[in-house]
């Protein structure tokens, strides 16, 4: 009776030390992508649906926002600098994106806002951003149903060529600028294994804690 009675606190206290461990790592997750967040404007344009002919006019829209947007931004010099001008900019980077849209015989309906969503875990190149809540420029065709494209529009990585899968190291250097050490090694990829089991760790929390809604159109 005694011994079962001493399993039954044992387990108790394990139970009790998992909850402990798991609240710590799910405070210190939110925590990392709260800095993140504050450090950085992502850009997102959400495809209609994933036909081809859907994502194909994502990717057109997205080349033609950044042709416009890349003069205005290329020079910022803070967060906030790309945070006003995007305000600013919101009506004609709808305009851009009907203008294509039209261009391309669609009769799709364009919403775009600068707020803050839940993601999921993206790849930019060998950038990584793990699951969470990020500002954003968000650009969604019609449904917005199928997959989407994006970028970092602060620090200004949209308008650098990473066609090799690889973020060059003067983007790698603006984010390092702008980002402390530990948040650059959680984003930008090690093939150290340290770092690929954090950053599970952190994905998989904050995909619990933060619902994607990416996706979602807020009303005005």
């Amino acid at each position: 009776m005694i011994k079962s009675k001493n399993r039954i606190e044992i387990m108790m206290i394990g139970i009790v030390g998992i909850i402990t461990f798991i609240s710590i790592l799910a405070y210190n997750s939110k925590k990392m992508t709260d800095t993140l967040s504050n450090e950085m404007i992502r850009f997102h344009v959400v495809a209609n649906s994933d036909t081809t002919e859907d994502q194909l006019l994502k990717q057109q829209v997205k080349d033609e926002i950044i042709h416009y947007m890349e003069p205005l931004l290329k020079d910022s010099k803070s967060i906030d600098e790309t945070r006003k001008i995007v305000n600013m900019c919101l009506p004609n980077i709808k305009n851009v994106s009907q203008e294509v849209v039209k261009k391309y015989g669609m009769e799709y309906d364009i919403y775009v806002s600068l707020d803050k969503a839940n993601f999921p875990t993206k790849a930019y190149g060998d950038v990584i951003l793990p699951a969470g809540e990020y500002e954003a420029c968000r650009v969604i065709i019609g449904e917005g149903k199928g997959e989407n494209w994006w970028c970092v529009m602060y620090p200004p990585l949209c308008y650098i060529d990473i066609a090799s899968g690889v973020v060059p190291l003067e983007g790698k250097e603006q984010l390092r600028q702008n980002l402390n050490e530990e948040q650059y090694k959680l984003v930008v990829q090690n093939k150290e294994k340290k770092y690929v089991i954090r950053f599970k760790i952190v994905d998989t929390i904050n995909s619990v804690i933060c619902k994607d809604n990416y996706k979602k159109k807020k009303s005005c």
